[in-house]
């Protein structure tokens, strides 16, 4: 068995920074989800009870401020945030960025904590 998806065909949903396709979510995978987000704006400050996130830019470049601190990546450059660790992000190239987002446990809206 396997899975695939291509990011044009996943219809769009709104988020506070942008865009968000999920490719994978907990009905095909319920320990990771692999979510394509084009990023426009900023996310808000939040955190995860129980998921890791894995932030891989694939275009552009973003910030993230973990616990205050800013990581800047730049095309091909990733980050690991672990759960209940507050952090927000925004791109910083002129052009909308481009991520994945690996999420395990799968990404889960009531898993999302706003600060």
């Amino acid at each position: 068995m396997y899975v695939v998806k291509k990011v044009k065909d996943v219809s769009p949903q709104e988020i506070t920074c942008g865009i968000m396709r999920e490719l994978t979510n907990s009905k095909d995978f319920k320990d990771m989800s692999i979510i394509h987000v084009r990023i426009t704006g900023s996310t808000k400050k939040h955190y995860h009870k129980d998921s890791t996130e894995i932030y891989f830019v694939l275009k552009g470049s973003i910030d993230v401020k973990i616990d205050g601190k800013v990581e800047h990546l730049e095309e091909g450059e990733m980050i690991m945030i672990y759960p209940n660790t507050n952090h927000e992000a925004w791109k910083t190239s002129e052009e909308d960025a481009e991520i994945l987002t690996i999420s395990s446990p799968s990404w889960a809206e009531d898993d999302e904590i706003l600060v």
